[in-house]
């Protein structure tokens, strides 16, 4: 009999212990719970300073750029985010600050990429027309350029200078019908007409006489004479 109501006896006591495990505990566990996620959490910041007032002149706004400015997280109560430091662009981007002078017709693609808002693709436009006119007598010409527009332009026009003495000439007494129709102021009908003018009345005498081709205007002769020369009949 002793040993049956110790047995009662151990039974009722596990049964308490369990009913505390499962009850008694994790209410405590819940009470505890917001005071440690409170710890946790940053210090508020002062009504004060959330609102850009100086703490030390209550009522007198501080006017702080620098506070007002910063951003915050989670909104009033967070810490302003600390704001990232400015990061200086790449040197390549200052390359052309200093401005240079080039000259058009003796100048390279280094040179040409010099000029502010002159890429390589475009420095080569400029020397494909240039060897295709033969030099530039003008900065003007550069209007001529495919792509050329005003931005551009007044970009690059006070920092270029030309040359004209240095120009290639085309002899119009020697020069074929292949030269002359390549050359942007010609086309081919026009060249044509040079070539057949030259076969039947002979050689030019002056640049001059280009006029007497039918179908060169005026325009026309005033553009491409820089370009043209009779040194093969004033040689003779």
């Amino acid at each position: 009999m002793t040993r049956r109501r110790a047995y009662q006896w151990l039974t009722a006591v596990l049964f308490v212990v369990l009913l505390i495990v499962i009850f008694i505990v994790p209410a405590r566990r819940g009470r505890q719970a917001p005071e440690t996620a409170a710890a946790d959490l940053p210090p508020e910041v002062p009504p004060a300073a959330q609102h850009g007032h100086n703490p030390s002149r209550m009522g007198v706004a501080q006017g702080s750029a620098s506070y007002e400015r910063a951003a915050t997280v989670g909104g009033i109560g967070q810490h302003p985010v600390a704001q990232a430091e400015p990061v200086s662009p790449p040197d390549h981007i200052f390359r052309k600050e200093k401005r240079v002078v080039v000259e058009l017709n003796s100048a390279d693609s280094l040179d040409l990429v010099q000029l502010y808002n002159i890429g390589p693709a475009f420095a080569r436009r400029i020397l494909k027309y240039r060897n295709l006119l033969g030099g530039y007598i003008s900065k003007e010409q550069l209007w001529e350029v495919y792509g050329m527009d005003s931005v551009r332009y007044n970009d690059i026009a006070p920092y270029v200078t030309v040359n004209p003495q240095v120009i290639a000439q085309m002899d119009l007494n020697s020069a074929t019908l292949d030269q002359l129709k390549h050359h942007p102021y010609l086309d081919y009908y026009q060249a044509k007409a040079i070539v057949r003018l030259r076969e039947q009345a002979g050689l030019f005498q002056h640049v001059q006489d280009l006029l007497k081709v039918p179908i060169i205007d005026n325009e026309t002769y005033t553009k491409i004479k820089p370009y043209l020369t009779c040194n093969s009949q004033q040689n003779k």
